[in-house]
């Protein structure tokens, strides 16, 4: 499809939801959420629809795509499709008031998104030249943060304890918060520059090419995802072989549909079982513990906690502007100020501000809980964009925002600048949960991991 027609249909059906938007407060319509959802799979189905040419699957769009479709839509489709609501009511604290005109939203903001990703166009450029990589600094450095990390993260962390309501000390607290972030970018930088030095050397055969990737970064890599999912952190995990199945997919060797629906499949019962095992209290290993916890009632079992984020758009809804005007960008401070250390802290020493005036998790789980919140209730990013600019901030940032991923995804493709390798390997690792962070979750990654990459990483010309 040309990009013209592709974005007329785009502009079209943006058109078509401001025809059918529904009031601000309002019942819960099942009839109307249909048009909602059917809309956005229609949408979905025409950008897919233009990448046909593409044979791999494992890529940064429908990777967002996924994540973003599963916490904005699931629990509309399950209400309006198949009749089933929230249950507990009170763990989701979903509005009913609000579900119409968030579920708008959400459409309108990835139609928008859609728009975006199809202004940027792929660009001829001439051959550039090969470089090959050293990143033997990197991988220490890797290996020391990793003795850091396991040195203060506190035996309630490492023990899964964190997760099963003990009291103790956990990753988050002091500097094991700082060790495992700079662990996590460390691994992924690490991870892209190893494939990178191994891209050319792909002969149909994906065991041989693992196997011939550099052998200490094979034994981190699956140690690191071994520790985190014996542990129960899921999130750190779930980054580190993302980022590396979209470079694979984008480099090395396409993943096929089939492959993409068995994979997610597989990663998504894994994860659950590592989710309901975590927080069991019988004391077998998590494993274990999840696969005599595990019940499924209905296909929607094993995404439901990643659809349960929904609840902050509703609550976000239920409370600005009505009783709270727009924070106009505030609530991104937080996000803009961790790129310097200890920055946050700082502003709230120096300004009149309380923690949950600049993050906006923070503030809708501040909506839930007051002052002194048992646990966090996240955000998501059509809350997070929403609560700061409303809906013309929605419209407009999700727009940048596609644009900015077809903006990686076309330097993936010519591949022009290794740093843009890097950007994709760090936006590659949070493109899953994007849909439930912030609009600025990847900023930090991102700047840390060139940060990382410009001064732990050497590169050599190689000769044609």
């Amino acid at each position: 499809m040309k990009a013209i027609y592709l974005r007329l249909t785009f502009v079209l059906l943006l058109f078509v939801l401001f025809f059918v938007k529904p009031a601000f407060e309002d019942v819960t319509d099942p009839t109307i959420l249909i048009v909602y959802i059917f809309i956005f799979f229609a949408a979905t189905f025409i950008h897919l629809l233009s990448k046909i040419d593409n044979k791999n699957w494992f890529r940064l769009d429908v990777i967002f795509l996924l994540g973003y479709g599963i916490v904005h839509f699931q629990w509309p489709i399950m209400f309006s499709i198949s009749g089933i609501y929230p249950e507990p009511l009170s763990k989701v604290s979903m509005s009913s008031f609000h579900v119409n005109y968030g579920t708008w939203l959400a459409t309108a903001g990835l139609v928008s998104w859609f728009l975006g990703h199809s202004f940027v166009t792929l660009k001829t450029v001439p051959s550039v030249a090969e470089f090959s990589f050293s990143s033997k600094k990197l991988f220490w450095l890797t290996v020391i943060l990793l003795g850091l990390f396991l040195s203060t993260a506190g035996a309630d962390y490492l023990s899964g304890g964190i997760y099963k309501g003990s009291q103790g000390t956990g990753v988050g607290e002091g500097s094991s918060v700082y060790f495992q972030l700079l662990l996590s970018i460390s691994i992924l930088v690490l991870t892209a520059i190893n494939i990178l030095n191994k891209k050319r050397e792909y002969n149909s055969n994906v065991v041989a090419w693992i196997l011939n990737v550099d052998k200490k970064y094979l034994l981190l890599f699956i140690g690191y995802v071994l520790l985190f999912l014996s542990i129960g952190d899921r999130g750190a995990a779930i980054q580190v072989v993302f980022a590396f199945l979209i470079l694979f997919g984008s480099l090395i060797r396409s993943i096929t549909f089939i492959e993409l629906i068995i994979m997610s499949i597989l990663g998504a019962l894994a994860l659950t079982l590592v989710g309901l095992g975590r927080s069991a209290m019988d004391g077998q290993n998590i494993l274990s513990s999840g696969l005599d916890n595990f019940e499924m009632s209905s296909g929607y079992d094993i995404t439901l906690e990643l659809a349960n984020s929904i609840r902050t758009l509703y609550a976000t809804l239920a409370a600005v502007p009505e009783y709270h005007d727009y924070f106009y960008g505030k609530l991104w401070l937080d996000k803009i100020l961790s790129i310097i250390p200890f920055a946050q802290n700082i502003y709230l020493q120096l300004s009149e501000d309380v923690p949950y005036e600049i993050n906006s998790a923070a503030y809708i789980t501040y909506l839930k809980y007051g002052l002194n919140p048992p646990s966090g209730e996240g955000t998501s990013l059509v809350a997070d964009i929403f609560i700061n600019f409303s809906l013309f901030g929605v419209l407009f940032c999700l727009f940048l925002l596609g644009m900015f991923f077809k903006k990686v995804e076309n330097e993936l493709k010519i591949q022009r600048n290794y740093y843009w390798m890097i950007i994709a390997a760090l936006l590659g690792s949070m493109a899953f949960y994007l849909g439930r962070g912030s609009l600025f979750e990847p900023f930090r990654y991102i700047v840390w991991g060139l940060g990382l990459s410009y001064f732990f990483v050497k590169r050599r010309r190689m000769s044609v």
